[in-house]
């Protein structure tokens, strides 16, 4: 066969369904394709919401254990300093100071900006102001007002030194309505499709013991802030899980 007619073999073969259908199929996914995933992409991108009850707005008479004896005062703290302008600091400070632990502080942001970055965690903040960790563990809390939703709660329990005193520092996170206590599980949370908006909150108390002596006092006075403050953050403060379901 002449160059001519093998030329004109192979345009036949090429223009035959078999050839043709495919190359449509491919083409027609290249154009489509697009467009399909940035409608996917704009469907399940995580909006903002906001809190139910701005955090400034917290009940400290809920905080129990610390209405006798406690003098509890709300300090304001910079959006720029934290990332956030919904942030609660609480300093607990006891009224006598012979007795210990002397002071307790509870601190707590919200984020839901999806661009928002998990902050770092204490162990990181503290140890770039200088402060030496000691230990780092994960511990159960006990909070019995939310044990339908949450049978157990971790927490990163921290002992740290420093020149002058110890400190003791108990955290975790709440995203989008579930407990967890580090960077890694907040994000595996936040990149999961399903909710149709976005928040995380850090949530953490801290206490102070003298050098050379056991932190037991300082630890549970932590615990006890914290327990007692999460099921009102989680009940008036932040979303429920039913207005971030997508609809």
């Amino acid at each position: 066969m002449n160059e001519g007619g093998s030329y004109m073999s192979v345009m036949r073969s090429l223009l035959t369904a078999k050839f043709l259908l495919p190359v449509f199929v491919l083409v027609l996914s290249a154009v489509g394709l697009r467009p399909v995933m940035c409608a996917l992409s704009d469907y399940y991108q995580k909006e903002k919401i906001a809190t139910q009850k701005p955090l400034k707005e917290f009940d400290i008479t809920r905080l129990l254990s610390f209405q006798d004896g406690w003098k509890i005062t709300s300090r304001t703290l910079s959006a720029k300093a934290v990332g956030t302008d919904e942030c609660l600091y609480l300093e607990i400070l006891r009224e006598q100071s012979n007795k210990k632990p002397r002071k307790v502080d509870l601190f707590v942001t919200y984020y839901s900006d999806p661009q928002d970055k998990v902050p770092h965690t204490p162990d990181v903040c503290f140890r770039q102001a200088g402060a030496i960790v000691e230990k780092m563990s994960t511990i159960v809390l006990d909070v019995p007002e939310l044990a339908d939703q949450h049978q157990k709660i971790e927490a990163r329990l921290l002992l740290l030194k420093e020149p002058k005193r110890n400190i003791v520092d108990i955290f975790l996170f709440c995203v989008e309505g579930k407990l967890r206590y580090s960077r890694e599980q907040v994000r595996w949370i936040l990149s999961k499709p399903g909710n149709r908006y976005v928040y995380f909150s850090k949530i953490e108390a801290g206490s102070y013991y003298p050098l050379n002596s056991e932190p037991t006092e300082a630890i549970e006075a932590a615990k006890t802030a914290l327990c007692e403050a999460l099921p009102v953050l989680l009940k008036e403060h932040f979303p429920t899980k039913e207005q971030l379901k997508r609809r």
